[in-house]
């Protein structure tokens, strides 16, 4: 039994060495079709893998199968990665690059494999949702919104650099991030922009650099590739 930690550890042999892996308990696999639910894995991405993640879409086919091997490797490793609470900032300057499509595979990974409490936000939304607690009629306060959001076991921030950095935008990501680091708390965050250049106070990229490792997406956009494949294999039956 796992006594309540959702894994059980064992020991297999690689290369003539023992090598400790890790298989998700019994205990939480019956929870995972409501840990799907209130993960908030958008609708088109909830049934993506890493495993069909297709980088013969990809003209960058070093970058795109780097990408993957790295999205796989973490999911190996995931025991390690979240002792260390480390996670991943997936970027890429292109838009539609395929940056939130692993994040989420990633996600839906960690549920299936780890039996893991995962939250997916976009990081406009995220805002939004904080500044609806202002109304008079909101049901949540802001502290219970953030709170929701900072305590998730991992986190996905996706798209961050698309807000205007504010200092009201600044302190709200400061208040999640310090709680996360504080706690070893795994966040993936997707950005079109390198942590470097990010338009954020210094103090939020040094917690990026601290609690991220960098996977880059090639510089092109597959997002019209995969409607058009999907549409061609749709074609297919209306031709029959």
């Amino acid at each position: 039994m796992c006594n309540g930690f959702g894994a059980i550890g064992y020991l297999v042999l690689e290369d003539g060495q023992e090598v400790e892996r890790w298989k998700v308990c019994d205990c939480v696999k019956k929870n995972q079709p409501q840990m799907r639910k209130q993960a908030k894995i958008p609708f088109e991405l909830k049934d993506c893998t890493v495993n069909n993640f297709d980088t013969s879409l990809y003209q960058d086919q070093v970058t795109a199968k780097a990408a993957k091997k790295a999205a796989a490797n973490y999911i190996l490793n995931f025991i390690a990665f979240k002792q260390q609470g480390k996670g991943l900032y997936l970027y890429s300057k292109t838009k539609g690059s395929g940056k939130t499509r692993l994040a989420c595979s990633i996600a839906n990974a960690l549920i299936q494999t780890q039996g893991i409490q995962v939250k997916f936000l976009r990081v406009l939304d995220l805002l939004s949702m904080i500044k609806d607690t202002y109304k008079n009629n909101s049901d949540l306060s802001e502290k219970e919104i953030i709170d929701g959001i900072k305590k998730a076991k991992v986190l996905i921030l996706d798209d961050i650099g698309a807000e205007k950095p504010t200092e009201w935008v600044c302190g709200v990501f400061l208040s999640i991030l310090d709680y996360r680091i504080s706690n070893r708390l795994v966040t993936l965050f997707t950005s079109n922009i390198h942590k470097e250049k990010l338009k954020l106070d210094d103090r939020i990229v040094d917690r990026l650099y601290k609690m991220t490792i960098d996977i880059h997406l090639p510089e092109e956009s597959i997002r019209r590739l995969e409607s058009q494949k999907e549409a061609e294999e749709l074609r297919k039956l209306l031709d029959d």
